[in-house]
């Protein structure tokens, strides 16, 4: 007998629930830029890791890190420990976007009313793997300091993307599993959906003239039929639906790029209706085009939202994408966005058909998403690169090369600056040496308002300045910058001429002329500033010719 009850002493106590989205529910709520939470079936090829259904979420715009409540553990009691556990589907190793689990503590009577976290170090710091269905897991306590009594465990689906796209970024999560030591707990997962339920189907992006199906196959009622369904258009170009009272009626798109937006009305037979929306996005195609037409050669390209095809040398490849060219010079490159599949490589020749979009300025063709491409030719020989002193729309995407003196070190996300022009480490990460002057080669990119110039490998950073720069454009730069008392300062003309130089302060009243004089052209000159007799603070070098003015910021610090 007391070896019997010994075993019996030694059985722990617990209580496990899953759930798998089977039963029309979504989310318990959320926080952040998370949109589109829908329960859908197989999506885009992907089959549900457990079932028939499985949650889809999104993040727009990529801002921050949302957070979708996947279930919530209320009544619980000091001492207790909570498991939680969902499959996540990722397919990028080691990088964006990707999912963990997290915690949060609520009010018990309110999951959106915020009672804290568990501290850092008590938190989950494994991401999904990037192999497919992933499943992650974590162990929470309300012996944790920050926990309190009365409060219940939000747990969480927190979402990783990455600020180069795609905007929205889409993610799948399927069977969470919650297990609790706990004697008192309740364990609440998404509210099933019940009753009269429009739904109109998934969004969708169409060729123009192409043949469209509406779905309202996903609608359905719990307490019994539907007796009535009713499309409606209510904005784009108008198009006839053979039937608007199906449930799945079709119509031709037109002939042009668009956006189209139907409702969807459900009825029962006791009168009850619900409504839904789908939007249909046309594309026309453009057909062959060459990279300066796709550009436009204007800041925004003529052709955004429309489907384009070009050929171009591969000149650099990134994680998310890569540069191709057509020609030498301003507005014959073009970034395309392949999320790394296309397996290209520098020197390839490729022809690529996708979507024009303006990705924050930078324009792009997108060909992970409905484009394709294929591999021409191999081992070509690149454009010569373009030899800049300042960056412009033109030279976007294109092969460029700076020369200069490097203002500082990188800041935290890589990016510095060579004589105010920033290099950034895409493709390559360099740490430079301030006040070492350095020719940089690489792709012209645009991000966060920013031109920089991404070197690729090791052979595109030289040290030194190159004497090809110097004798195609004017320099100016100055060192140390910051300096106290005493900077050097360089400069170039590319034609014979004179030239002023002189220090301005912040508020542009002029401080001193330092030069004055006749320069012949493609010669390097230094001269000095003693600012010992001047304030702390921020002034403006300028350098001055008949036709050309170039401006360097440079601080003064004592």
């Amino acid at each position: 007998m007391r070896n019997l009850f010994l075993f019996i002493t030694l059985i722990s106590f617990s209580i496990s629930e899953t759930y798998s989205w089977e039963d029309g529910g979504t989310i318990l709520g959320s926080y952040g830029n998370l949109v589109d939470a829908e329960n859908v079936g197989e999506t885009d090829g992907l089959v549900p890791h457990d079932g028939d259904y499985m949650l889809t979420v999104s993040e727009s715009p990529i801002d921050g890190t949302p957070i979708a409540y996947i279930a919530w553990v209320t009544d619980l009691s000091e001492g207790d420990q909570i498991t939680a556990c969902f499959h996540g589907y990722d397919t990028t190793p080691s990088t964006s976007p990707s999912l963990r689990i997290w915690g949060a503590w609520s009010a018990n009577d309110d999951i959106n009313a915020y009672a804290g976290a568990p501290a850092q170090d008590e938190q989950n710091n494994d991401y999904t793997a990037g192999t497919g269905w992933d499943q992650i897991c974590h162990t929470f306590s309300t012996s944790f300091d920050n926990w309190e009594s009365g409060d219940a465990l939000v747990i969480q689906a927190r979402l990783y993307s990455s600020s180069s796209g795609p905007d929205p970024a889409k993610y799948f999560i399927d069977l969470v599993e919650v297990t609790t030591t706990s004697t008192t707990a309740s364990i609440h997962f998404p509210e099933p959906v019940e009753g009269l339920i429009a739904d109109a189907g998934d969004n969708q992006t169409v060729d123009a003239g192409a043949m469209v199906t509406l779905d309202a196959s996903g609608s359905m009622n719990t307490n019994g039929d539907i007796v009535a369904y009713l499309w409606e258009q209510t904005s784009g170009i108008a198009v006839d639906l053979d039937d608007e009272e199906s449930d799945m009626p079709t119509f031709t798109a037109p002939n042009e790029s668009a956006v189209l937006n139907f409702d969807l009305t459900v009825y029962d037979s006791n009168g009850n209706e619900a409504t839904d929306s789908v939007t249909i996005t046309v594309v026309a195609s453009a057909g062959y085009l060459e990279i300066a037409d796709i550009q436009g050669e204007s800041d925004a390209s003529p052709y955004t939202g429309q489907v384009v095809t070009t050929i171009g040398l591969v000149t650099g490849v990134a994680e998310f994408g890569f540069f191709i060219q057509d020609g030498y010079g301003p507005w014959n490159g073009i970034w395309v966005v392949d999320f790394g599949d296309a397996g290209v490589e520098r020197g390839d020749e490729v022809e690529v058909t996708g979507m024009v979009e303006e990705y924050y300025d930078l324009t792009e063709i997108i060909i992970s998403d409905g484009g394709s491409y294929s591999i021409l030719s191999t081992g070509n020989t690149l454009y010569d690169s373009v030899n800049i002193s300042q960056t412009d729309e033109s030279y976007e995407s294109v092969l460029v090369t700076i020369s200069g003196t490097c203002d500082g070190p990188p800041n935290e996300y890589g990016e510095w600056t060579l004589s105010g022009i920033m290099v950034d480490d895409l493709m390559y990460a360099f740490t430079p040496t301030t006040g070492e002057e350095y020719t940089i080669t690489g792709p012209l990119s645009y991000s966060f308002g920013n031109y920089r110039v991404c070197p690729r490998d090791a052979n595109d950073v030289d040290t030194g300045l190159s004497n090809d720069i110097v004798e195609t454009f004017s320099i100016l730069k100055a060192y140390p910058n910051p300096f106290n008392p005493e900077v050097s300062i360089n400069f170039s003309i590319k034609q014979s001429e004179n030239v002023e130089i002189v220090i301005y302060d912040i508020i542009g009243n002029k401080v001193v002329t330092l030069f004055n004089d006749y320069v012949q052209a493609n010669t390097l000159n230094t001269i000095s500033w003693n600012a010992t007799n001047y304030s702390s603070g921020e002034y403006f070098l300028q350098l001055n010719t008949n036709n050309y003015t170039k401006t360097h910021k440079i601080s003064l610090i004592k």
